[in-house]
């Protein structure tokens, strides 16, 4: 990575963007620095988080593209992942509800669909990030993903015990809850999601449901959200496309109203638990 790129990332948000520039030599696979980065969702204590959006926060369309109906690809990374039954439910259902109706006002963006998430065999328990992009090409390449494309989303599940590092070494569980980033496969964008299992580490950092499965619902929803209406973050070095809804102060959608949590009924009529949206309509945390 180039001094100057490292300044450009600088500028948008070291606590929030980081550069995929390292990987761990311990990791089931690895990749050569891609110059790709990630956004986190930072741990938060439940006696930290606000009861609504921080004075001043509003939504800036910086021209970067939006999945405006997104497809949701989920992967879990072996047959361990837990609550895959939910998860294959909660995309399906909250991308067909009226928090994403409440996204209108963002390029746009309409409902969208997910599908039963695949299943892999992986048993690597430290993983980087640069390793998932490489799993994720190879599944490409296999053909048990869809290729990438404007819409889908590729949101990967863990079970308990895998440790995930992020490009600037953060870890999961100890200083962030999730990540969504972008990477280029043939030219072409792969949105993608990584969600550590919400037990452990996790526990009483990233949600304040007293269920487990709501609280992984609800950081599932952060990214979710996030990868809609800014999915081509990753990419982004300064504040221009390709980064899309972005507040140059609190970071995304999801960022403003870190850890605040709701309820939507999907299309299904289940009700999840999902963390409240940035609207700039309402301009507060929404879940509609």
């Amino acid at each position: 990575m180039t001094r100057s790129r490292l300044l450009q990332l600088l500028a948008l948000s070291t606590s929030l963007l980081v550069p995929a520039c390292m990987a761990d030599p311990d990791d089931e696979a690895g990749a050569a620095d891609d110059g790709t980065a990630v956004h986190l969702m930072p741990m938060t204590s439940p006696d930290k988080v606000a009861d609504a959006a921080p004075a001043g926060a509003h939504l800036t369309f910086f021209g970067g593209p939006t999945l405006t109906h997104v497809s949701v690809h989920p992967v879990f990374w072996n047959a361990n992942t837990q609550f895959q039954t939910n998860i294959n439910a909660f995309y399906k259902g909250v991308t067909n509800s009226v928090l994403y109706d409440m996204l209108s006002q963002y390029s746009g963006i309409g409902r969208g669909s997910g599908v039963n998430g695949f299943v892999d065999n992986r048993t690597a328990t430290s993983v980087s990030d640069a390793a998932l992009h490489t799993e994720l090409n190879r599944l490409f390449t296999a053909g048990s993903l869809p290729l990438p494309n404007a819409s889908n989303y590729y949101p990967i599940h863990f079970p308990a015990g895998v440790n995930i590092t992020a490009p600037d070494g953060s870890r999961s569980c100890v200083q962030f809850c999730a990540y969504h980033g972008t990477y280029k496969r043939n030219n072409v964008n792969v949105n993608y999601g990584v969600i550590p299992d919400q037990g452990g580490g996790c526990a009483g950092g990233c949600g304040r449901n007293a269920q487990r499965v709501n609280n992984m619902d609800s950081v599932a929803s952060h990214e979710l959200v996030e990868a809609t209406t800014d999915p081509a973050v990753g990419l982004a070095t300064t504040f221009a496309a390709p980064l899309a809804w972005y507040d140059r102060v609190n970071g995304e959608i999801g960022d403003i109203c870190n850890g605040q949590q709701g309820t939507t009924v999907g299309g299904d009529g289940v009700t999840y638990v999902i963390q409240l949206e940035f609207s700039n309509a309402a301009n507060n945390c929404v879940a509609r």
